[in-house]
């Protein structure tokens, strides 16, 4: 697919996404933009290329900026196939780094009893926001142990030396979002 019939599939999607946020029928975004209705279903179908005055009077109308419509998938998210992850192991327990922009990263662990994974620490600044899915995660940072059971949080200073590990029978399985707000890790 070319730029411009991309450019088109996007507005496309877009426009009617806004729209229905409205709750709006073509007649009712017809009304609200002094766009004919026929023009409205041409640019939701990818049929036509809309001036950037139409674009501006069905914006005006919606109440969202013409970037709104324009605005690739690309631009929008990015996935993160796990099998694209760097996994690395510590015994039988995994840390899978699935996505990192040099700002934040993305781990997925799943640790098992006696097979801690310890850190000295990442550059001045970083925090780590950590969420536990499964068993009971203990985590020790500078001289403080919390324990971390599923479905619950914490947040911690990344830049101190710190720690995971299990005592219990079930692999711990929990996220990392590791935000930088200095310099980035290079080990990573």
């Amino acid at each position: 697919m070319d730029v411009v019939e991309e450019v088109e599939r996007t507005l496309a999607a877009n426009l009617r996404a806004a729209r229905a946020r409205q709750g709006w029928r073509l007649d009712d975004l017809a009304a609200a933009s002094g766009v004919s209705r026929g023009m409205i279903h041409q640019i939701e179908t990818a049929r036509t290329h809309p001036s950037v005055a139409t674009l501006a009077k069905l914006c005006a109308a919606l109440d969202v900026p013409i970037s709104e419509l324009v605005e690739m998938p690309a631009e929008l998210g990015s996935p993160a196939p796990y099998a694209d992850a760097t996994v690395t192991r510590h015994g039988q327990s995994t840390a899978a780094l699935l996505m990192s922009d040099g700002r934040h990263e993305l781990w997925e662990h799943a640790l098992y009893a006696g097979h801690p994974i310890h850190d000295t620490g990442h550059p001045p600044g970083t925090r780590e926001i950590i969420h536990v899915t499964q068993g009971i995660l203990q985590v020790d940072v500078g001289g403080a142990t919390f324990a971390v059971p599923a479905r619950d949080g914490l947040t911690l200073r990344g830049d101190r030396p710190h720690g995971y590990r299990n005592d219990g029978d079930v692999p711990a399985v929990y996220t990392v979002v590791v935000v930088y707000t200095g310099a980035r890790d290079p080990r990573f």
